[in-house]
């Protein structure tokens, strides 16, 4: 046993042995030591520094052959302050810190444990760096078993406060974590417990599970178990500071705070077998779902979940980004490079040689050229060339001698790809065929129920979104007892334009650096351009634009994110391309009128719904047919055929109103071809123009105004007590005082004027004095205790 006393103790690499246990005293911190950063690295503002070391280094990033398949931090895990690899019978406790930050002379905190990553090699039989490392972990765990993490607190971790790839009987207890990035990451793990923890990840998820290749096999993540914690995204060091604040409005990477739990991404071996149940989350994204990796997410049991001010109570999502290992012809050991089986994603392609796994190719998906579009208000869009939209890739067929093309296949006999010469290949084909793929089909999520869970003060731009995509659906999901209550104030227009505008915003993260940033207001840029197009149809008769805000791009290549769906046609929830969806006990509200649909029904097969409270004047339930629908990845691909969908043997309780909308046209961004050759780009060339264009509207139940912290305090009796009432809103940057203050239920004597309170007690007691400010129909209320003693106070 290793008991750390009292003190600041400065560390590099620490490795753990099997069977020790690393006891924490109160006031014990073991601290992350500087290390020198020559070339520039991102911070957690998003901008680089460089920074002078103290002497030292964390270890060098090991060799993994499989880098490129995941983000660097999980692929490399030695350059982290404390490390265990294939270890057994491993114990951290008590009410110590680690602490990967540092104070420099000014006051200012910085990080030690960096929030981004060393630069990726060359090679992959190389070390997991290109010349410099620095650490970026605090915890680091591979392939261990029967380990016990608790009673610690993490400030600023770095790229992960905890990770643990490929392990087995782990127990995470009553961890108090506050920092840059992800909180609990679980990699290719089993039979896993968090219990008990608080995790404040403003700029990242706060507990994640994954199942990564980082292990360097394919290990599926099961058996998990995540109860009794607390996730949110307050301002960084805000919560161990013991006053969680909200200043920083956008967190790094531009999206508001994130905090989350969430099941994948990064899971291109799949999950099975969760649990999560009895968490709290606060100021943060709601829960997410996700299987866009190529491997299936099955059976998840949530329930008894408490949220407020939280943005998209649940997201379940799967996708076809295809993040998944696929070998190519090529013998070399370069991570990433041209003329591969892949134009897109190329460090995805793994050589054809002895140590690599193999992931014959299985199918393929087109590749595509872009374009930028400017839109009526002057805002520049990238969407897929709608003249020239498809990238041919060479590398994924042989030409004969008279000019035919045949598609390389694997002989086993030869181990080695050989023309096909039983077909060749058409033009279609072969504008198939820009990105090689190593997973059989896309992602499913399978057997997700979701009970009791309770949201107000949820954002209004993002409802619950369960979307799945064409040919990877979502299957037998259970919604039970669900009561959201949203702020509401949003219009159909609002799904139709798809606005994006943004301001500029100056913040601080408790003492951290300050940092200006820009807002976003409406739509949050994020992935596909094509998703912040105006959702319109051309009418080829009037030669205009009519509105068509219920087609909704697929956008299955982006990186998951409940952003990536703009401004949706429903306030509450919106379900499309799922399978046996059954919803019972269903409460969708409002705070303020919200123009847009309770529910929305896209391509739902069976089902039924069992009891809905909704508000507002739009029929309860929207059901979508659409005539234009593409395979998954192939929305863009010219001449594809169409598909049909829409809402069958879904059973809905007599007297609720339904209303159902028919979509003629393909997905706003689709080249025109033979079978639609109309646009279906709404830019200023075409001749779309924004209803007030030159109207931004800063709604207030986006992005509201907020107190500023105000810590408790005493007062003798007959003295005078002044303090300062600190509010902002994002809406009024350079204001002062933007909202008006009052004292709620004022005690005798006490005023509140231009933001400070003026008060002299005329008794001894414990007060709560509760400030409040109104605006657009919301109410933003602080509380302060103030203790008044009956003598005057000492010093």
């Amino acid at each position: 046993m290793v008991i750390v006393p009292p003190g600041r103790f400065l560390l590099y690499s620490v490795h753990l042995r099997s069977g020790i246990r690393i006891h924490l005293e109160k006031g014990a911190v073991l601290a992350a030591a500087r290390t020198d950063i020559r070339h520039g690295v991102c911070d957690v503002q998003g901008e680089s520094f460089r920074q002078r070391g103290q002497g030292g280094n964390y270890d060098e990033p090991e060799i993994n052959r499989y880098v490129g398949l995941q983000d660097h931090a999980h692929s490399y895990l030695r350059n982290s302050l404390i490390l265990g690899e294939h270890i057994h019978g491993v114990s951290i406790d008590g009410p110590g810190r680690i602490d990967g930050s540092w104070t420099d002379a000014n006051g200012i905190r910085r990080q030690a444990l960096t929030y981004a990553d060393p630069a990726l090699p060359a090679l992959r039989n190389s070390h997991g760096h290109d010349g410099e490392w620095f650490g970026n972990k605090a915890i680091a765990l591979r392939d261990c078993q029967d380990v016990t993490l608790s009673g610690f607190e993490i400030l600023a971790g770095g790229h992960f406060a905890v990770i643990a790839t490929g392990c087995r009987n782990l127990l995470v207890e009553g961890l108090t974590i506050d920092t840059n990035r992800d909180g609990i990451d679980l990699d290719s793990v089993e039979d896993i417990t968090v219990r008990g923890c608080r995790v404040n990840s403003p700029h990242d998820d706060a507990i994640v599970v994954k199942a990564s290749y980082a292990s360097g096999r394919f290990a599926p993540s099961r058996n998990i178990l995540i109860e009794n914690c607390q996730v949110s995204g307050y301002d960084l060091g805000s919560v161990l500071n013991g006053l969680p604040s909200v200043d920083r409005v956008s967190c790094h990477p531009g999206i508001g705070p994130i905090g989350r739990i969430k099941l994948g991404t990064e899971a291109t071996c799949g999950y099975e077998r969760v649990t999560v149940r009895k968490v709290v989350f606060r100021h943060c994204f709601g829960l997410a779902i996700e299987a866009t990796d190529g491997s299936d997410v099955r059976d998840v049991r949530v329930e008894d979940v408490d949220m407020a001010d939280v943005t998209c109570p649940l997201f379940i999502r799967t996708g076809d980004r295809a993040r998944f290992p696929v070998t190519g012809r090529h013998r070399d050991e370069r991570v990433s490079d041209d003329g591969r089986i892949r134009l897109d994603d190329t460090n995805w392609v793994l050589p054809d040689r002895p140590g690599y796994d193999r992931y014959l190719v299985r199918r393929y998906a087109p590749a595509h050229r872009f374009q930028q579009v400017t839109m009526s208000d002057g805002n520049r869009l990238r969407v897929v060339d709608q003249r020239d939209p498809i990238r041919l890739n060479s590398a994924n067929w042989w030409v004969d001698a008279h000019g035919a093309r045949h598609p390389w296949r694997y002989d086993s006999s030869a181990e080695a790809y050989l023309p096909g010469m039983d077909r060749v290949l058409t033009q279609q084909d072969a504008a198939e065929m820009g990105n090689a793929i190593g997973a059989a089909r896309c992602a499913r999520a399978v057997g997700i129920s979701v009970s009791h869970l309770h949201a107000i003060d949820v954002e209004p731009r993002y409802p619950i979104i369960l979307a799945g995509c064409l040919d990877g659906r979502l299957e037998n999901i259970r919604l039970k007892d669900l009561s959201v209550r949203f702020r509401g104030g949003l219009s159909m227009r609002d799904a139709v334009e798809q606005r994006c505008f943004d301001t500029h915003w100056k913040c601080a993260e408790t003492d951290w650096p300050p940092v200006e940033q820009r807002i976003h207001w409406m739509v949050e840029p994020h992935g596909d351009d094509a998703m912040l197009l105006p959702r319109v149809r051309w009418n080829p008769q009037g030669e205009t634009w009519q509105d068509d805000p219920f087609n909704v791009p697929e956008g299955v290549r982006d990186y998951p994110e409940p952003v990536q769906f703009g401004i949706l046609p429903a306030y509450g929830l919106y379900a499309r391309h799922v399978d046996d969806l059954v919803m019972e006990g269903i409460d969708l509200s409002t705070d303020a009128p919200d123009g847009r649909a309770p529910i929305v029904l896209d391509d739902v097969e069976g089902g039924k719904l069992k009891g809905l409270h909704s508000s507002g004047d739009m029929p309860s339930l929207v059901l979508v047919e659409a005539r234009c629908k593409r395979r998954t990845g192939f929305e863009c691909l010219p001449d594809e055929p169409f598909r049909a969908t829409r809402v069958n043997r879904f059973c809905v309780p007599s007297g609720i109103q339904i209303q159902t909308v028919r979509l003629t046209s393909p997905e706003p961004g689709t080249p025109p071809d033979h079978q639609y050759p109309y646009p279906t780009v709404a830019d200023a060339a075409s001749g779309y123009c924004y209803k007030n264009a030159g109207c931004k509207r800063f709604l207030a139940r986006v992005h509201p105004p907020y107190f500023l912290p105000i810590k408790d305090c005493k007062v003798a009796l007959g003295e005078t007590l002044t303090m300062e009432v600190p509010a902002r809103d994002p809406a009024q940057p350079e204001a002062a005082h933007a909202c008006r203050i009052y004292l709620e239920d004022p005690p005798d004597g006490a005023r509140c004027e231009n933001g400070w309170l003026t008060w002299r007690p005329s008794r001894p007691g414990r007060w709560t004095l509760t400030f409040r400010m109104d605006k657009d129909g919301m109410v933003i209320r602080e509380r302060v205790r103030v203790e008044v003693l009956p003598g005057h106070l000492a010093g």
